[in-house]
């Protein structure tokens, strides 16, 4: 990540968008091997022409489509987990699509940024990382109030606070490492703020699909952990929000 040119990290992560979308097709209920490969070629080819169209194009509309699963997931966190069109295939297909392409752009948008650029993305997931495990900690030690049991049982509002505090005192280490200061410094607060709440709905929308699919991990490539979904779902939904935002702060400075 901090040493690799664009070019040759980018096709690391092709890789991992590559594996990504063969889980995604089992999500989605493509139980053949032609089927799921078939599945994760179409992305693979979606992801190559996502290429020729503006970045911003790419991340306002993934942000607005994570907005709207924000939404439907509150509705649906207490009750009946989704609406019997959310379980249909041709859905299941675009929402692959939605999740796991503007993840590769937002992040490769992040990392070919001039000398800071990489230090971007490894901000990005050390803010995330850390926010999942101040929510699981917090959650195991004090959680009580479930944040959505017909989606994830294991989750808290607990646990979301304790998620929010810590990527806060993160973004303020991120904010003097990078030197930011005046609007700009309230401004990238609220961006990791921002982030860390799209990266609760990443890992929702992946609970949702899972139990729709009967499933308790995306795959099994890494043993005792799941799939490469379950460890990047909520990079899905931070990735795209925080590269928006950074976009902004670029031209705001």
């Amino acid at each position: 990540m901090l040493f690799l040119p664009t070019k040759v990290f980018s096709w690391l992560l092709v890789f991992v968008i590559a594996i990504g979308a063969w889980e995604w097709a089992g999500l989605i209920r493509i139980q053949t091997i032609r089927g799921r490969l078939f599945y994760a070629i179409a992305v693979l080819l979606l992801l190559w022409v996502s290429c020729f169209l503006p970045l911003v194009f790419i991340l306002v509309t993934s942000v607005i489509w994570w907005s709207i699963c924000a939404l439907l997931l509150m509705r649906w966190s207490k009750k009946r987990p989704y609406h019997p069109i959310i379980a249909t295939f041709t859905i299941g297909i675009i929402a692959g699509v939605l999740v796991l392409i503007p993840t590769w752009q937002a992040i490769i948008s992040l990392h070919s940024l001039p000398v800071i650029g990489p230090k971007w993305v490894l901000f990005l997931f050390i803010l995330v990382w850390l926010a999942d495990s101040a929510a699981y900690i917090v959650g195991r030690k004090f959680g009580h109030t479930r944040l959505a049991p017909a989606l994830s049982p294991g989750k808290t509002w607990e646990g979301v606070y304790g998620a929010i505090i810590a990527s806060l005192l993160f973004s303020f280490i991120g904010s003097e490492v990078f030197e930011l200061s005046g609007d700009i410094w309230w401004v990238f607060w609220g961006l990791g703020l921002l982030t860390i709440l799209f990266s609760i709905i990443g890992d929702l929308l992946e609970s949702l699909f899972k139990r729709i699919s009967a499933v308790k991990d995306s795959g099994y490539l890494l043993p005792g952990h799941g799939g490469v979904l379950d460890r990047v779902d909520s990079l899905t939904a931070a990735s795209p929000v925080f590269a928006l935002g950074i976009w902004v702060l670029e031209r705001l400075q």
